[in-house]
């Protein structure tokens, strides 16, 4: 006897991506979703532009609308078939990379100025955006941060916190602004709470590798994100203190010739699994691992140790 759990009609169902209803639902006509909701239930296939509006109910005018529509949000791709038999037609292939992925169509300044009048909330986040950038805003930048909120999803008060903290750091350009904004849409930071607990993570971060800056003497530069990561687990998770940290830069120097981001940190994360939080210990500790390798080498006769070596080959020179 064979058993089983019969769902009726739910046994044949579709996915479909919660961003489509969270960011795009209030920006799609009666249409539009059943076009969307077609092209969902067929995924992968090439559609014809008959099929589809034949399909939904609506004339190939309409239905061509409604692509346009989803293609500008970055929902649908399109191309083209290249025999004249077929010219006509365009084939529509849903398209399942992340929004941010897309290539979008940059609103002109008539659609931010319809959107702007149409949306009290807008309307307000570009009046406040000049203040906090201290500046007029240039299409440029309103067609940014347009972007931000209707593409990727990040509500205005989210928007103004954001530009906040690029102010606050120095970077005003939209280029940063909009590369920033796209991360902070990926990770769903689509609140005021979610964004203030991001900037005090990104302030965190940029005070532990300014304090690196000063242990280590060197001029002030804008770390890579690998640098930053690093430093900041090293003093802000694992509590190092200065004496650590220069300890294990002394270390590097003297084996590399020059500071090597992963030398350092293999050092470092081996002292927080070891336990070694205070300088003593970790004087005491090295005074104990260069005991054992001079054993190793007295008892092999060579002149360098397997530990070292394989160091060595390992922790390459990453600056």
């Amino acid at each position: 006897m064979e058993y089983k759990i019969d769902f009726g009609r739910w046994n044949s169902v579709f996915v479909v991506p919660y961003d489509i209803v969270d960011k795009y639902i209030e920006k799609l006509s009666g249409d539009d979703v059943k076009v969307l909701l077609y092209l969902l239930r067929n995924v992968g296939a090439s559609i014809d532009l008959h099929t589809i509006s034949s399909f939904v109910g609506a004339s190939s005018k309409s239905a061509e609308q409604s692509l346009s529509v989803l293609e500008n949000l970055g929902l649908v791709s399109r191309n083209v078939c290249s025999d004249a038999k077929n010219s006509q037609n365009n084939i529509i292939n849903y398209n399942s990379k992340k929004s941010h992925e897309i290539k979008y169509n940059r609103p002109t300044a008539s659609d931010i100025a319809k959107r702007v009048e149409n949306s009290k909330e807008l309307y307000f986040m570009m009046q406040e955006a000049q203040v906090i950038l201290g500046r007029p805003l240039s299409s440029s930048d309103s067609a940014v941060l347009i972007t931000l909120h209707d593409n990727d999803g990040l509500p205005p008060d989210v928007i103004l916190m954001l530009l906040q903290y690029a102010v606050s750091v120095g970077k005003t350009n939209m280029r940063y602004i909009s590369k920033l904004g796209i991360s902070w849409a990926e990770i769903g930071i689509d609140n005021i709470q979610k964004a203030e607990k991001k900037i005090e993570e990104l302030n965190n971060k940029n005070l532990a590798w300014r304090n690196f800056e000063s242990i280590i003497g060197i001029e002030h530069r804008t770390p890579t994100e690998i640098e930053s990561e690093a430093v900041s687990r090293w003093i802000n998770d694992w509590k190092f203190d200065e004496s650590m940290i220069k300890e294990a830069y002394d270390r590097c120097v003297n084996t590399n010739g020059k500071y090597v981001l992963r030398y350092m940190d293999s050092i470092i994360k081996r002292w927080n699994r070891e336990g070694v939080f205070k300088i003593e210990q970790a004087i005491m500790e090295n005074q104990k691992r260069g005991r054992k390798k001079y054993d190793s080498k007295s008892d092999s006769g060579a002149s360098y140790s397997i530990e070292e070596y394989e160091n060595y080959n390992i922790l390459d020179y990453i600056n």
